[in-house]
């Protein structure tokens, strides 16, 4: 912004000493000046060096209007669109659901799978519950039936035993009974382990598998249902449909966007500053934005905390906030992403302490380069004359320019205008040089 009133500045100063150059080429004008006026000094509007605060540079920066959010949104798995429930400007809320895939194939999925964990929950509680009473009890009639009929057995075994001996039976008759016994003890033994199980209940073995079945299930049941939100396109955000670029009937997969949704509430803009001026910024900072011929304020959001390689410049976005929302989804301000709007910012300037702001119009063009201004001296009591002092123009903003030079000191009485009247060593009387009023007014007109 510098390179820019340095390029104002000395067309200002043309402007106004085009002819003050013209003037000092011809002295003789002045000194017909000075000898109309006689002896009488020749009243001047003087200043005091340093009496002048420097300037604030405004730098005014062009931005973008954009959304403060933006979704491409698309499904997350392919298939035939089933409908597409909103169109290009349509409102839409938070969760609202806005496009979606048909899905058939998994409800019939998802119905089977539920049916599943219904089978495997039951089974579940069955044999956490263990057997019967009934059971149970029916295992140990079991037991006591064959414990009789052991106890028989063994009886008819040692009869067959004695006739045996006594000749009275047959060898295969006692080995039919001893065999008989042995069969019946069998028996009774499996019986009995099998009521002893029975007691014992399920194994935590069989309950740990069949709970690991039904989580497998419900985890098979998520897997469709994933699926099935994956077929919906859902609005991310409060805001406005931006595009539709898909019809119903149209094959869908995830790298092809369905809908563009933008939130317009609130807008950002976003500005490329110079690190000089982004130093005097801050978030939640108050700043004034210009879009077309409104001036709007809005509020610092974000700073980007690195410079961009080719600008050389921090985004700063700036957030504003809109009017009421009408039922068609715009505002009555106008503004839409896209539109070119421009900050200003009003920075302080520092100036050392060898440098002094003037009114342009103290000053008049020199030689190699250099401007003059006329420096007034008091040369005897209540006696003054000027006297040309050659400095060197560092900057300027519209009305002042800031000096600097060898031969000029902080407190030295300048004339403030009207130097094509004067020439070096004509006699002047000094008005008002110690008005701060007048030395204003003079930055100001």
């Amino acid at each position: 912004m510098l390179a820019a009133a340095a390029v104002v500045g000395p067309a200002i100063f043309f402007a106004a000493n085009n002819w003050t150059g013209a003037s000092q080429a011809r002295p003789d004008a002045a000194a017909t000046i000075a000898s109309a006026a006689g002896s009488r000094p020749l009243p001047v509007t003087t200043l005091q060096l340093g009496q002048l605060a420097a300037p604030p540079r405004i730098d005014d920066y062009r931005g973008t209007i954009q959304a403060s959010k933006e979704a491409d949104l698309a499904f997350r798995r392919s298939g035939r669109v089933l409908s597409i429930a909103v169109e290009e400007g349509d409102i839409v809320r938070r969760g609202q659901t806005l496009a979606q895939l048909e899905v058939d194939d998994l409800d019939a999925s998802v119905e089977a799978t539920e049916a599943r964990i219904a089978e495997a929950e039951a089974m579940l509680v069955e044999l956490a519950a263990g057997p019967r009473k009934q059971t149970i009890a029916a295992a140990a009639a079991e037991v006591s039936r064959l414990t009789a009929a052991v106890e028989l057995a063994q009886i008819t075994t040692a009869r067959e035993l004695e006739l045996q001996r006594s000749n009275s039976s047959s060898i295969q008759s006692y080995d039919n009974a001893r065999f008989q016994a042995a069969q019946q003890e069998s028996a009774l033994e499996a019986a009995d382990q099998q009521l002893k199980e029975l007691q014992a209940g399920t194994r935590p073995e069989q309950l740990a598998a069949q709970r690991a079945r039904v989580a497998m299930l419900h985890a098979e049941l998520k897997g469709y249902q994933v699926d099935l939100r994956d077929g919906r396109i859902v609005a991310p955000f409060d805001g406005v449909v931006g595009r539709r670029f898909l019809d119903e009937g149209t094959i869908a997969s995830p790298d092809r966007v369905v809908l563009r949704v933008i939130q317009t509430d609130p807008l950002e803009a976003r500005f490329g500053v110079s690190p000089e001026d982004t130093r005097t910024l801050s978030p939640g900072q108050e700043v004034a934005v210009t879009v077309g011929p409104t001036t709007i304020q809005a509020t610092i959001g974000r700073i980007e905390p690195e410079l961009d390689r080719s600008t050389r410049t921090q985004a700063v976005l700036v957030t504003i906030e809109r009017d009421r929302q009408r039922p068609d989804g715009s505002y009555a301000d106008g503004i839409v992403p896209g539109r070119t709007a421009s900050l200003s910012l009003g920075v302080a300037r520092t100036s050392d302490t060898d440098s002094y702001w003037v009114p342009i119009t103290s000053l008049a063009r020199s030689t190699r380069g250099l401007w003059s201004l006329m420096l007034v001296v008091e040369d005897g009591p209540d006696h003054f004359t000027v006297q040309r002092r050659d400095v060197q123009v560092l900057e300027t903003d519209t009305r002042l320019a800031r000096i600097s030079g060898g031969m000029i000191a902080a407190g030295d009485h300048v004339v403030a205008a009207g130097l094509h009247r004067l020439t070096p060593g004509m006699a002047v009387a000094p008005v008002d040089s110690k008005n701060a009023h007048t030395a204003e007014s003079l930055s100001l007109n």
